[in-house]
This record gives C-alpha cells, sequence and structure tokens, in this order.
C-alpha cells in the first residue's frame, strides 16, 4: 500500500504540471474523468494506510491540492465563460 501512495503522489504532481501547462489532455472528457478517478482512488488509498503517518500526510495534502485544483478550475472556467 506504501508504494501504491508513492505512485499515486507522484500521479498527482503529473496532473499538476498538466495543470500548469492547459493540457488538452488533462481538459478532455477522458482527462477529467481519469483526474477526477485518481482523486477519488487517492482518497481511498490514505484511509487504508493506518501505520504510515507521515505518507499519509503527504498523500493527503496532495489530495486536497487535487480538490482545490478541481475547485480552481471550475471558477475558472465560469468567470471566463461570462466574459462578453
Amino acid at each position: 500500500m506504501k508504494k501504491l501512495a508513492f505512485v499515486f503522489i507522484l500521479i498527482h504532481f503529473i496532473i499538476f504540471i498538466l495543470w500548469i501547462m492547459n493540457s488538452g489532455y488533462l481538459f478532455s472528457p477522458y482527462g477529467m474523468s481519469a483526474w477526477i478517478a485518481f482523486v477519488a482512488i487517492g482518497f481511498v488509498i490514505q484511509i487504508k494506510l493506518e501505520k504510515e503517518l507521515m505518507i499519509r500526510r503527504v498523500l493527503a495534502i496532495s489530495n486536497g491540492w487535487m480538490v482545490f485544483l478541481m475547485v480552481a478550475t471550475v471558477f475558472i472556467y465560469f468567470a471566463v465563460s461570462s466574459m462578453p
């Protein structure tokens, strides 16, 4: 479970890089679905980690950051789409 948590932290980092680059891959329907799925699975892994407190904390921060980026993306989308 520990190695899987590291993999998801790496995937979250890659998603963050794609978000900064405004990548078409991330903002496609498949990309958004994968993004939501990776965050949901990250939360499940975070709950399953009981003894590894440091990894759990890092994964929690990573999951929280991904949720923040999702909310920011929605706000940016509505702000830009409402402009004349």
